[in-house]
């Protein structure tokens, strides 16, 4: 694991190093792929905004999030700005209210951060889970037991 660890702490590295490269090119791609998101890159913060209206199962849900090297543990930070959503430990939920989208070291390949394009479409995933869990009130996607 020691290994794994100096990989990624390098790749953060080099991402720090390049922040704005790094965030220009992954606003690049969120705006090609994602035409409901309205991506910002802030400069004064080194990180990007997001904002946007997803709809799902005839719902829509106000999305903000923000994506920065410089964030501790992981890069993401993605949020449903709807008060009914509230922590619970069912619900991959951090304590800050944003989405537990994967597992920072069972997920991530050594080498390789997740780009926030591949993130993007685990929030209608998450939505679609939570939904089945107001529901069922049973977890039915994929999981790592936190």
């Amino acid at each position: 694991m020691e290994t794994i660890t100096t990989l990624a702490e390098n790749t953060r590295a080099k991402h720090q190093k390049d922040w704005y490269t790094f965030l220009f090119v992954q606003k690049h791609f969120v705006e090609k792929h994602f035409n409901w998101l309205k991506v910002i890159l802030d400069k004064k913060n080194k990180q990007l905004i997001g904002t946007g209206i997803l709809q799902i199962g005839g719902k829509s849900y106000k999305i903000l999030l923000s994506y920065s090297p410089f964030e501790k543990f992981r890069y993401d930070r993605i949020y449903i700005q709807d008060d009914s959503i509230k922590y619970h430990d069912d619900i991959h939920l951090y304590y800050d209210n944003s989405l537990c989208l994967y597992h920072p070291v069972f997920d991530k390949l050594s080498n390789k951060n997740i780009s926030l394009c591949e993130m993007i479409p685990w929030i209608s995933e998450w939505l679609v889970h939570y939904n089945q869990w107001k529901k069922y009130r049973v977890w039915l996607g994929k999981e790592i037991k936190h």
